[in-house]
């Protein structure tokens, strides 16, 4: 009997600290809202020019502490349509299309590799694709929880459109060139998913 006595105090003692030593934190996934978009900037010898979507799908992994902080980004997924994106004048697009080889490269995609989180920053890691290649790249973002349990989401990234083995676009018979570099800008809010 008293064996038996011994046996129930480890087992209590076993489930104590199993309770205990559940990390105070909740794992939640979010997806985009439909008012977040994204827009693509760049130069060129005649103007500047600007193709923006709404279009994005982004899912992230979020952990959460007790008292509500966000303290990790376990995962993140992004991608968009290219074809998608508009810029207000059909020319223009059609060429940044063409130039895309939208027919055989679909999307842009963005893939988290790590991150860090402060309180007002997450400071991403990821691998991007554009046109078929994918760099890793460095993003920082801006973020904002609401009292409603979403995160708003800003920032901005400069790129060349060659380290993508993009020809930057040319227009009116080569009188017009659009400048190499690019910045992919976007304003996104993220709710939680639906279980």
């Amino acid at each position: 009997m008293k064996i038996l006595n011994k046996h129930k105090h480890y087992l209590y003692a076993i489930l104590l600290i199993g309770i205990l030593s559940k990390p105070a934190y909740t794992q939640t996934t979010y997806q985009q809202a439909r008012d977040s978009k994204l827009t693509i900037d760049g130069t060129s010898t005649l103007h500047d020019w600007s193709m923006t979507s709404s279009e994005g799908r982004y899912n992230a992994e979020f952990e959460f502490s007790e008292d509500g902080k966000l303290i990790k980004l376990n995962a993140l997924t992004f991608s968009i349509r290219f074809e998608s994106l508009k810029s207000g004048s059909n020319a223009l697009d059609k060429n940044a299309y063409s130039t895309m080889e939208t027919e055989v490269h679909k999307d842009i995609i963005f893939k988290l590799s790590k991150a860090l989180v402060n309180p007002q920053n997450i400071y991403c890691t990821g691998n991007l694709t554009i046109a078929g290649t994918t760099n890793l790249i460095d993003l920082d973002v801006v973020y904002q929880l609401t009292d409603r349990g979403q995160i708003i989401c800003s920032g901005a990234k400069k790129l060349k459109m060659s380290d993508y083995h993009i020809d930057p676009p040319v227009f009116m018979f080569g009188t017009v060139r659009t400048g190499d570099q690019i910045s992919i800008s976007f304003n996104v809010r993220l709710v939680p998913a639906n279980p």
